[in-house]
């Protein structure tokens, strides 16, 4: 009742919004400092965040842009659908999105009897998150002459695709689950946890479940934007979550058979401590503009608060480390340490030494760009060309986007290699050393066998590598670890496949709920990452040249198989909802084309442009770049342009077709006949792996998130997570 009381008073007078957040983050601050009443006010505070972002969400369907944070990112011409979701479209309701997640958590786990100590820890996240919404005003008033000079800015228009209903909010929930885990983890750095809660470990659980699918639809989302143009780049946000993922994972694989005084007892509560130090961190990273990044929020000032709460974080688990030196050492075993214990413990390490490897580069790219240091030469692709074609002002705003530092994919890939294929080989042995001794031996014999021969000479791609596609020579370079980690995968793979049905054959239908669940993310994992680096490696692209008049053109035959024309172009302005729809152009180019195989299909691209009329046309040679290499797109990319690809996902492969028809438009509105059109054909072999695998990893997380406490997880101690 109070929600819907509340959310309606929101929805009729938008100034009280400032107030209440006030009151919510008051609550939130009185409740880490008095453990009197503290459920009673965390949940009182939930209630009015969510009353906040309900409202919110009611003033975007309803088009009220007497707010300033709805005349920013919404437009009446949006579908309902995308209107609401552009309430996590900005910093404001993406910032009150995660308080609000956070401040349910804090009130559900102090109603359970968690958080009994004097202070607490998730409800001072609540109040300072509370103390930032504050500051960012969600419910500003937009100003007058923001209204005279338009009825609204309009969404950006990479944001108008359906992933935007699931990406952003997986991720900002899953961030909130981590957040949780700082309190629990901070008390067993102290000593003061005789084992890890339950309700701890499932908070673990599904955050790892929803940051995964959150990823997953994030990569659906960039294979088919050309700022992207492939599922992963490491962008410096997207180096930012690999570093959480990590984190989190090596958090995981420590709850099992966890106390105090045990071997390294203190790596899993520092690992969760580190995750949810991560978040705002994460979150600073995506908002600050010193790095070049496809995720910026334009405009966002609030880097330095989340910075700050990060940084407190990690000065409270120092603090916690320190207070706890002494704690357990009476309880602190010897002896040797149990098979299943060493195989997870590896798995932490590898998964520590992943993350850290990310944040390190993360470090020394932010290090580069705040002392000015110059990018060298070989991070700037295309550069020297593209000089040739511009000149004056957009010539040194060219120099300028190339000159920005963003992360070293290059290094990062060569620091991760050894990490990843520790994971394979950690996990493959702890799978067939659960099922005898000597299964373990030799299976980790052979696998360091064929994983060392993969890395000295090389393996599946460095054999079928044929330097047609878009790949650097550093990485060219790195193809016999590629294959290193592919050999980790499949042991990886198998060993849970050979548990699995040795539990099976042991138990019979009751080893199946500990084991499958296992498998499935184990063997997912082994899937996607090898399916991501298949596709990475191997990926080859060509390019035609086709006069095109509006009519269907002749069929043109692709080296890979396939043949393809142009059928038809139908333009119109953008009056979409998106930025400068009122003066851009939209147009859609149908293709139909034939695979090797004999299957047609057809479909369309998209190009979108706000740009004025002269502007649009940059030639062909430019437009070929933007087409190939993602940080020419980033620095050609605006919130008002778009171009999407036609894509034909198969098993064997997944193909691209990528059409900038900008002198087609530009032609055909100004005189009749052809001009020539460039497309661009990618193909991404057996990227179909990648997103298998991302399915697979997916059913069995959520099988070990939903389980009820004590279900099929702990059946058999030690199983994984």
């Amino acid at each position: 009742m109070l929600v819907a009381a509340a959310t309606i008073a929101l929805a009729c007078r938008a100034e009280l919004g400032a107030f209440v957040l006030a009151a919510a983050a008051a609550l939130g601050a009185y409740a880490a400092c008095r453990s009197t009443g503290r459920a009673s006010a965390l949940a009182l505070s939930a209630a009015l965040l969510w009353s906040c972002t309900l409202a919110l969400g009611w003033h975007f369907a309803v088009d009220h842009f007497a707010l300033r944070y709805v005349w920013l990112y919404s437009s009446t011409a949006l579908p309902l659908h995308l209107k609401i979701a552009n309430l996590w479209g900005g910093d404001e309701g993406t910032t009150l999105l995660l308080l609000a997640c956070c401040a349910s958590l804090a009130a559900s786990g102090a109603r359970a009897g968690l958080d009994c100590g004097r202070r607490s820890v998730a409800a001072a996240i609540v109040a300072a998150y509370g103390a930032v919404v504050l500051w960012l005003a969600p419910f500003a008033a937009t100003p007058a002459d923001w209204l005279a000079q338009s009825p609204s800015q309009g969404m950006n228009a990479h944001l108008m695709k359906p992933w935007m209903l699931f990406h952003a909010p997986l991720v900002i929930a899953a961030y909130a689950w981590v957040l949780a885990l700082a309190g629990p983890a901070l008390d067993a750095l102290r000593g003061g946890q005789g084992k890890w809660p339950a309700r701890a470990r499932m908070r673990a659980r599904r955050a790892w479940l929803l940051l995964t699918a959150g990823i997953g639809f994030g990569m659906l989302w960039a294979f088919e934007d050309a700022m992207y143009g492939q599922v992963w780049h490491w962008d410096p946000v997207q180096t930012a979550v690999f570093v959480l993922w990590c984190l989190l994972g090596a958090h995981l694989h420590g709850i099992n058979g966890w106390g105090v005084g045990r071997r390294h007892w203190r790596m899993m509560p520092l690992a969760a401590v580190l995750a949810a130090a991560a978040v705002p961190c994460v979150m600073a990273v995506t908002r600050n503009p010193v790095l070049a990044s496809s995720h910026r929020y334009v405009g966002a000032e609030s880097w330095v608060a989340h910075g700050a709460l990060g940084s407190a974080l990690l000065v409270l688990a120092l603090v916690a480390a320190f207070s706890g030196r002494g704690a357990g050492a009476s309880l602190r075993q010897g002896g040797a340490r149990s098979s299943a214990g060493l195989g997870l413990w590896l798995a932490q390490l590898c998964f520590l030494g992943a993350a850290a490897v990310a944040v390190v580069q993360l470090l020394l790219a932010s290090a580069a760009a705040a002392s000015g240091a110059p990018r060298p030469e070989e991070y700037k692709p295309f550069l020297a060309m593209l000089a040739n074609l511009v000149s004056g002002g957009e010539l040194e705003a060219l120099r300028a986007a190339f000159e920005q530092w963003d992360v070293d994919g290059h290094v990062l890939a060569r620091g991760l290699l050894p990490s990843l294929a520790g994971v394979g080989l950690a996990g493959g042995w702890y799978f067939f050393r659960r099922i005898s001794v000597g299964a373990g031996r030799l299976s980790l014999l052979a696998a360091l066998a064929v994983t060392g021969a993969s890395a000295a000479w090389g393996g599946l791609m460095t054999r079928h590598y044929e330097g047609a596609g878009i790949l650097s020579q550093q990485i060219v370079a790195l193809l016999p670890q590629f294959d290193a980690v592919l050999a980790g995968c499949a042991y990886l793979a198998l060993g849970g496949g050979a548990w699995t049905v040795f539990m099976v054959h042991r138990h019979g239908l009751r080893g199946i709920a500990p084991a499958l669940p296992l498998l499935a993310i184990h063997a997912g994992v082994a899937l996607a990452l090898s399916g991501g680096l298949l596709a990475t490696a191997l990926n080859s692209y060509s390019q035609h040249e086709i006069v095109f008049d509006g009519a269907p053109s002749a069929w043109t035959r692709d080296r890979h198989g396939y043949a393809f024309r142009l059928v038809d172009l139908r333009v119109a302005s953008a009056g979409d909802g998106g930025v400068g729809g009122a003066a851009g152009v939209h147009a859609l180019t149908a293709i139909e084309a034939r695979a090797p195989s004999g299957r047609t299909f057809d479909g369309e691209t998209l190009y979108r442009d706000s740009r004025a009329p002269p502007e649009r046309y940059d030639g062909p040679l430019r437009q070929i770049c933007e087409m190939l290499d993602y940080r020419y797109a980033r620095h050609m990319g605006r919130p008002g342009y778009l171009l999407d690809p036609l894509i034909d996902q198969g098993w064997e492969h997944a193909v691209q077709f990528w059409v900038s028809p900008a002198g087609v438009v530009e032609a055909l509105a100004g005189r009749a006949g052809g001009r020539a059109v460039f497309v661009v054909v990618k193909v991404f072999p057996l990227i179909s792996l990648l997103w298998s695998g991302l399915v697979l990893l997916l059913l069995g997380s959520a099988w070990l998130a939903l389980a009820p406490p004590g279900g099929p997880a702990r059946a058999e101690p030690g199983g994984g997570r």
